[in-house]
């Protein structure tokens, strides 16, 4: 059994303004900093093998708050990047039921079916997400290997967890800024979610939704 510790990155300041990040590499903000002190506790004395994250800021930063008292080799990925929003990327969540109305209502009310303009299908994030975890289990069995990704990518990869496919992504949950998934994966590739969306961690001030009531990559 191979088991993956899939992180969502802190909050950036794309998360704090409200901009669609998608891969867009934003800075971490203020509050994403401090959730980072509770994240590296949370993992001191925690066995990791190994530790794998998007090329972004706020995914990077994640995974060396996980590495802190480690000192592993944090590798760099970008098949557990965020979804590619196309024109979608670097702006305002306010300016999309003008500017892109088909697509914002997709995004609100049948995700799975969601394309920016020239940007990536969902059905490719959740293929590529499966596949990477897929392919480390088949690489090193038994290990424990931390993932720092994106809300909308962890979203797929918790569909594909709990076997529900992405076609019913409207159903799984957004995870919290630094929340913690577990999932196994045995000798025949098949998933088992151990943990979701835990943020135990932090305490209710520390946490993004406790002053924002909305959800962004």
């Amino acid at each position: 059994m191979t088991r993956f510790i899939v992180i969502r990155h802190c909050e950036a300041v794309g998360n704090r303004e409200r901009i669609f990040q998608g891969t867009y590499d934003g800075a971490v903000s203020e509050l994403g900093a401090k959730q980072l002190e509770y994240l590296a506790l949370r993992f001191r004395n925690e066995h990791i093998d190994r530790i794998y994250s998007s090329s972004r800021k706020r995914a990077l930063a994640t995974a060396d708050a996980v590495n802190r008292f480690h000192h592993l080799e944090i590798e760099t990925d970008d098949r557990i990047i965020e979804i590619h929003a196309g024109e979608w990327e670097g702006k305002p969540f306010s300016e999309f039921p003008v500017l892109f109305p088909k697509e914002m209502e997709l995004w609100d009310t049948n995700p799975s079916h969601f394309v920016a303009p020239n940007g990536e299908k969902m059905s490719d994030v959740y293929a590529r997400m499966s596949a990477f975890v897929k392919e480390k289990a088949q690489q090193f069995p038994g290990q424990t290997i931390v993932l720092a990704s994106h809300g909308c990518a962890i979203r797929n990869l918790l569909c594909w967890a709990e076997q529900i496919g992405f076609e019913n992504l409207g159903d799984e949950i957004w995870c919290a800024n630094t929340a913690v998934n577990i999932i196994d994966v045995d000798e025949s590739l098949q998933p088992h979610l151990v943990l979701k969306n835990d943020i135990s961690h932090l305490p209710p001030q520390m946490q993004t939704l406790s002053s924002q009531k909305w959800n962004s990559k």
